[in-house]
């Protein structure tokens, strides 16, 4: 069986605010085959809206994939793709009120 390799970041986005939408930093995925993103949210502010992982084969046209979460309250939330369609992965947080004091945290795994 071929090793397999991992590429993590623990701080991939850090205590952003969720008064509104939010994009995270592009990842350059090429040669990984699966990914999860760990969404840890704060109730302060009551924040609500939605998290997606994105895919983009150029870097200029993103597509929601089905890795996607509600949140409306403190919560943890694990968004994977098994099998990664395009080369480039983010996070989008799509807001659909409020969240002025509320905070998002996330990390990431990826997998060859």
């Amino acid at each position: 069986m071929p090793n397999q390799t991992y590429k993590n970041d623990q701080s991939y986005m850090a205590a952003t605010t969720l008064a509104s939408d939010v994009t995270g930093d592009t990842i350059d995925a090429s040669g990984m085959n699966s990914c999860s993103f760990t969404c840890v949210n704060s109730n302060t502010g009551s924040p609500n809206g939605n998290i997606f992982i994105q895919v983009s084969n150029d870097e200029s046209e993103w597509v929601n994939t089905t890795a996607t979460a509600a949140i409306t309250a403190a919560e943890t939330n694990l968004l994977e793709l098994s099998a990664l369609p395009a080369r480039f992965v983010r996070i989008k947080y799509v807001a659909s009120l409020g969240g002025t004091d509320a905070t998002l945290n996330v990390a990431f795994t990826m997998k060859s």
